[in-house]
């Protein structure tokens, strides 16, 4: 009985290797398709890069820089899913990572965009919990984008999502 337990122990660490080996790979091509020439590839790339590190973010650590940069594309679309991919892949150094968003934030011209940033620093800023200065410079980053952009109904209800993530909801009054 011993040696069939060591065998089955043996063979579930190896399946374990191989189905990470895959996710390691996945990571590191879509880390690479960032730089694609095409925006609906860099687009999906961003968006499997936060899938992959919402599961486990030890996958996406080596990428962050790479996702940082790419809220600098050319797209707005990109821009404003690398900042939602940043928020979700919880970085170590949270401060950095919304100071790059919030700096992002002020001068974006695109709605759709700043959505995307303004959702990610709503997560940054939820994950955030050890960190109490990054945690107010993202909800000073939402509040300041809450007053400058008051002509879109939709942008204000991402931004006050954002904020929920945040705050935590607003509790009732008895």
């Amino acid at each position: 009985m011993i040696p069939r337990t060591s065998a089955l122990l043996v063979a579930l660490a190896f399946a374990g290797l191989t189905l990470a080996a895959p996710a390691e790979e996945e990571a590191k091509k879509y880390a690479a398709d960032l730089k694609h020439k095409d925006a609906k590839v860099r687009l999906e790339a961003a968006k499997e890069l936060g899938r992959l590190g919402g599961a486990k973010k030890s996958l996406v650590a080596p990428y962050l820089d790479d996702i940082l940069a790419a809220m600098k594309d050319k797209d707005a679309a990109v821009r404003g899913e690398a900042a939602k991919t940043l928020g979700i892949v919880d970085p170590p150094d949270k401060k950095a990572a919304v100071k790059a968003v919030a700096d992002a934030l002020k001068g974006e011209k695109s709605e759709a965009a700043r959505a995307g940033m303004e959702t990610g620093l709503g997560e940054l800023g939820a994950m955030a919990d050890e960190d109490a200065e990054a945690k107010k410079m993202a909800r000073d980053a939402l509040l300041e984008a809450r007053k400058k952009y008051t002509e879109s109904k939709r942008e204000q209800k991402v931004i006050q999502a954002a904020l929920i993530l945040i705050n935590g909801p607003k509790k009732k009054k008895n």
